[in-house]
């Protein structure tokens, strides 16, 4: 099984409401660092800290976190996420909420390979690409 993971810096809980949002994602679940046992190093975490959480989006599994890397992770500007919709009106819709805050890559447009196709990176730093499936 393979699981994405998306490190966030604190604002992970903005993050998965955000996703709840945009694409109805299902929360499954989310451990807080508030909710370590005492002594297991997380004491000094803001309590609102995600550790870990399972999200359901689009029919896949993420793991979503605020990670503790040090150093901090690299920018994620050679990965994106890919959602194909059936119709131009879900791919829209998602696409407008995704880049509010965000940065549009590529417009949506007619493409070769789709009748509608967008790129954005979300308020979060994550690349999205949104597209409905050639008939």
């Amino acid at each position: 099984m393979l699981i994405p993971t998306i490190h966030f810096s604190g604002n992970c809980d903005e993050a998965i409401s955000f996703y709840e949002e945009v694409f109805g994602a299902e929360v499954k679940e989310i451990n807080y660092a508030k909710d370590a046992p005492p002594g297991s190093g997380m004491d000094e975490l803001p309590p609102n800290f995600v550790m870990h959480s399972e999200v359901y989006i689009c029919g896949t599994n993420f793991s979503l976190t605020d990670g503790a890397e040090t150093p901090p992770l690299p920018s994620a500007g050679n990965f994106s996420y890919m959602v194909v919709y059936d119709t131009p009106e879900e791919v829209t819709a998602t696409f407008n909420k995704l880049a509010v805050g965000g940065t549009i890559v590529e417009s949506l447009a007619e493409t070769f390979w789709s009748p509608l196709y967008g790129y954005v990176i979300d308020c979060f730093g994550v690349n999205w690409q949104v597209m409905v499936t050639h008939p």
